[in-house]
């Protein structure tokens, strides 16, 4: 067994990461529960975000500032000698205009080269890097890909576009002035608590009674990620950049909850949980394609946002799914919250907000 981490994948408190280490996108959803471990294991942590909200705690020491800044990031990740950079902007249109492109790639591509500038030129000596497994998108079903297969010749979203030029810089850097570099590639990131996008979209879908039919036949396959899990496979990264740094250094990471699913049923206990059905109607999957790539275009004119993207559509309708064998074999990552646990955070979470159809009234 990997000495990094037991069968229940607890980290190993004798690997010190610190004294002192940066959180960019620290306000997010991932970057306030990362902070919050880093900080309950008795690190110093800046928390780097251009927006308030970070979580608080005498040890994590905040930062509001822009990404695409350089003087900012240089500034909050001066003294640590390890960086999770989290910070991203999530838009899955793949149809958009020029400022759009602009602002998307100046915050997950710039923003990541100001990252790694500020490490190099500061002596920091570790940095991980929050990916997505959707820099291997493929038009075709894919079930059980691991990180043997390439960068897609074209993708569906800028979101991909962006995080596959992000990851080969951060990936490139390895080695480079004393900086050893992970990419980690999470699936849809979830649990309780506000900032999860995927969660609280449906919910609010729920709420506003907008959730009417499915997509497809729901049956394909698809990965998610929890948040605990996620936050155990970044910090394990950070202490094999110590251990094994040759085996890990330059390499990326699916990390996922290994219950491949349909994304509907996957939603059932919390819908159903909510009080809620899950609709007997279902829209062809060619028909909301098109209508999505028209939604796309309308919106590049200045139509409104489109609800439902063509990324959004082949992930409902398009099986997905990696094994995490190299995570496990490299990392010692090992899932300790699934979707049965997870919902029930979840449920717990929004059954007495005014998401639920109960409360609602």
């Amino acid at each position: 067994m990997n000495k990094s981490a037991t069968k229940t994948g607890k980290l190993n408190r004798k690997i010190n990461i610190g004294p002192a280490c940066m959180v960019t996108g620290g306000a997010g959803f991932l970057g306030k529960a990362l902070t919050r471990t880093l900080a309950a294991r008795g690190y110093t942590v800046h928390a780097l975000d251009v927006r308030p909200g970070f979580e608080v705690h005498k040890l994590i020491k905040t930062h509001i500032g822009d990404i695409r800044d350089y003087e900012t990031v240089r500034k909050a990740a001066a003294g640590c000698s390890t960086v999770f950079h989290t910070a991203a902007v999530m838009n899955f249109l793949g149809i958009c205009d020029a400022n759009t492109w602009r602002h998307v790639r100046s915050i997950n591509v710039d923003g990541t080269l100001n990252v790694i500038r500020a490490c190099r030129e500061l002596g920091i000596s570790r940095l991980v890097y929050t990916s997505t497994d959707s820099v291997c998108y493929s038009e075709k079903p894919l079930v059980n890909g691991d990180e043997s297969l390439p960068y897609p010749k074209k993708c569906l979203d800028i979101y991909a576009k962006t995080k596959i030029k992000a990851e080969k810089a951060v990936l490139e850097a390895d080695g480079t002035q004393g900086l050893r570099t992970v990419a980690i590639r999470p699936a849809g990131i979830w649990g309780p608590g506000e900032g999860c996008y995927m969660v609280s979209k449906l919910v609010s879908e729920l709420k506003k009674g907008s959730f009417i039919a499915t997509v497809g036949d729901c049956t394909s396959l698809a990965d998610n990620t929890h948040v605990e899990n996620l936050v155990q496979a970044e910090i394990l990264a950070a202490e094999k950049l110590i251990v094994t740094p040759d085996v890990v250094g330059g390499q990326a990471y699916f990390i996922t909850d290994e219950e491949q699913m349909n994304l509907i049923e996957w939603f059932r206990p919390l819908i159903e949980g909510l009080g809620y059905n899950i609709p007997s109607r279902s829209i062809p999957t060619r028909l909301m394609y098109g209508l999505a790539f028209l939604m796309e275009w309308l919106h590049r004119f200045g139509g409104p946002k489109p609800f439902m993207t063509r990324l959004e559509v082949h992930n409902l309708t398009s099986s997905f799914t990696f094994r995490c064998d190299k995570a496990r074999r490299d990392l010692g990552y090992n899932p300790i919250f699934g979707r049965n646990q997870g919902m029930k955070q979840c449920l717990e979470y929004y059954r007495d907000s005014a998401f639920s159809k109960e409360g609602s009234r």
